[in-house]
């Protein structure tokens, strides 16, 4: 007989324990729980890939316009004055484009990182100090056009290291969607049915792109503005759960099919 005795910490536990028994799971389980984690490694990949392409058109709309405006001043049509103003406007006007066209995961890391842009006298001073040690209202006019120029000259420089940043996350999401393929294809292989696995395998990526954009419309309202950790969790959330309740769907779908097919209607 064991020794049924509550143990006492710190004291040896003697007696003996069931071992080498097999233990059911249900395969199901397992199946949803790899299913819900495919939906949502769809919609992040997804996402990255786009907000990739997103920043390169930013990037790239930046330059193009401090180009067209540098020329401008170059040639007399514009002053230096007018040049920085209009970069510093534009430049802001582009990067709230962008951001609408972000996911909401990328969009609370850029808010966490500049909330806005900057204003024209913040940035006379910042280049002022920069170049001449001193604040833009002591500058001499020569100074102040070079401060000037500064501003249109910045204005198409986009991050570097979040330009490196946001190529690496493309490739990444290409790859885990690749990885995404296989491993629903692999489930569609080892299926009895595969028809219906491929259907419900297509149903879940579907649920979770689905959820993952209906959480990310909530974002804003649940965690505010800056806030990536909150806004990662509020999205992988919503894109699990659009996941899981596609298949639910769908396995009910399917249950009701066969039930109705033994019927033998014709």
């Amino acid at each position: 007989m064991p020794d049924t005795r509550a143990p006492v910490s710190g004291s040896t536990i003697r007696g003996s324990f069931a071992a080498n028994k097999d233990h059911q799971i249900d395969s199901r389980i397992l199946a949803d729980a790899r299913a819900a984690l495919e939906g949502a490694g769809a919609y992040f990949s997804q996402s990255v890939i786009s907000d990739a392409s997103v920043r390169a058109r930013y990037a790239a709309g930046i330059e193009r316009m401090s180009e067209n405006v540098q020329t401008e001043v170059n040639a007399g049509r514009m002053t230096a004055a007018e040049g920085a103003a209009f970069c510093q406007d534009m430049r802001n006007r582009i990067m709230e484009e962008a951001r609408t066209a972000t996911s909401p995961t990328s969009l609370a890391k850029a808010q966490a990182y500049k909330a806005e842009g900057l204003g024209l006298e913040k940035l006379l001073d910042k280049y002022s100090v920069k170049n001449f040690s001193k604040p833009f209202h002591a500058l001499t006019e020569s100074e102040k056009d070079r401060a000037y120029f500064s501003i249109i000259e910045s204005a198409g420089r986009s991050n570097a290291k979040v330009n490196a940043k946001t190529a690496r996350m493309r490739l990444m999401g290409k790859v885990g969607l690749l990885i995404t393929g296989v491993l629903a294809g692999y489930e569609i292989l080892n299926a009895r049915d595969k028809i219906s696995e491929a259907e419900r395998q297509i149903a879940s990526i579907e649920g979770g792109l689905i959820g993952g954009a209906l959480a990310g419309l909530a974002v804003g309202s649940i965690c505010g503005p800056g806030a990536p950790i909150c806004a990662l969790g509020v999205v992988l959330i919503g894109s699990t759960l659009g996941s899981v309740v596609t298949q639910t769907a769908q396995d009910a779908y399917l249950d009701e099919l066969e039930e109705f097919r033994t019927w033998g209607i014709r």
